[in-house]
């Protein structure tokens, strides 16, 4: 065999083999990877929770109050304004009306012997702790005061204890809430 002759054969045998391997079908996508048996599934509905009940202490809640002298004990060194104070001033009936957030945030009002207060506070699982100051630039006898009052059943009670501004008054009185409709 002459070196042509096996130079064309070695050339036939070569591109022989390149078409051989170049006809061969490629693996399909689906071949390559297989695929899953099971379809997946859709999501379970989701139950929804019972309502929760709100706390004891939401909602809009009035009442009243009866301002009158705070008893002092008259004691040497003792402011002497206390022991003037017969108690006829800034005493008497007066309102409150406050409302209750979620949160147990409070806000609200008063009108009374004491003055037009605004009231502003917490509520935790068994009380309100409220203060009370002046709605408007306060005088020297504008009164403020706090207030704590614990459920009771239906009602809310409590006392409340004010000074004025320049502490020579001093009053307190009982408070009794009860939920607004």
């Amino acid at each position: 065999m002459s070196r042509a002759s096996r130079a064309c054969t070695l050339a036939s045998i070569l591109l022989g083999s390149i078409a051989l391997v170049a006809c061969r079908k490629a693996p399909s996508s689906n071949d390559a990877v297989p695929r899953a048996s099971v379809e997946p599934a859709e999501a379970a509905p989701v139950a929804s929770a019972p309502p929760v009940e709100p706390p004891w202490y939401v909602g809009t809640w009035s009442g009243g109050y009866e301002a009158t002298l705070q008893p002092v004990e008259k004691m040497p060194g003792a402011v002497r304004e206390w022991a003037k104070d017969d108690g006829t001033q800034a005493s008497g009936k007066g309102t409150l009306t406050l409302t209750v957030d979620d949160s147990g945030r409070v806000s609200g009002a008063s009108e009374g012997p004491l003055g037009a207060l605004a009231i502003t506070g917490v509520a935790d699982e068994n009380a309100l702790r409220l203060s009370l100051a002046p709605r408007e630039e306060a005088s020297v006898g504008a009164f403020r005061g706090t207030l704590v009052a614990t459920s009771q059943g239906d009602a809310v009670r409590g006392t409340l204890k004010a000074a004025s501004g320049d502490g020579l008054l001093l009053r307190s009185g009982a408070v009794e809430l009860r939920r607004s409709p």
